[in-house]
């Protein structure tokens, strides 16, 4: 059975969670979000450097790919680069991206602004010159052959126009079931 992942990319500080959240509510489907597994981690084997948040963001990934791969339909918050291809492929799923586009000062303003309030374990303070150096993992839509959607993230977004777009490249379920489950949007 092929699924389907509602994929939500951008940059770091676009507004991916922002949007994925009310977005799987809309959709009646559940969030998987990268963050969320990252800071479960950080709760359960601690903080600690630069190298410690990579070695877990990259097993944070791995989760979301196996509970990605583990579910029928699932909307993905992550910062997605493009040796995320292969493995979204990999999964047997139609792909839907809706992509949160935000100016660069804009993100690194955002960026600046949410580090007090998320948790220690990403070690936010030691990441802000990367992205001031560097071009942020996820400037660019994945393109993986899928539908979409780019969402102008740098004003507030209103989910009620983006979820009927969504929905309607939501494949039709096999089966008697209605699409989405819970007859959402």
């Amino acid at each position: 059975m092929t699924g389907v992942l509602v994929l939500v990319t951008g940059p770091p500080a676009a507004g991916k969670t922002t949007l994925a959240r009310p977005l799987a509510d809309a959709l009646g489907l559940p969030v998987i979000g990268k963050d969320l597994i990252k800071e479960a981690l950080f709760d359960a084997l601690g903080t600690g450097d630069r190298a410690w948040s990579r070695r877990l963001g990259v097993a944070s990934y791995e989760v979301l790919y196996a509970i990605a791969g583990a579910l029928p339909a699932a909307v993905l918050d992550a910062n997605l680069g493009p040796e995320a291809g292969p493995r979204l492929r990999a999964l047997d799923a139609d792909l839907i991206e809706v992509f949160c586009r935000c100016p660069p000062d804009e993100v690194e303003r955002r960026f600046a602004a949410r580090a007090p309030m998320r948790h220690p374990g990403h070690v936010d303070h030691q990441v802000a010159p990367e992205m001031k150096a560097a071009r942020p993992h996820g400037s660019e839509p994945l393109r993986l052959g899928g539908p979409i959607l780019e969402v102008d993230t740098s004003r507030p977004v209103d989910v009620a126009e983006i979820a009927p777009w969504v929905g309607a490249r939501l494949p039709a379920p096999e089966g008697p079931q209605a699409w989405p489950p819970g007859g959402g949007a």
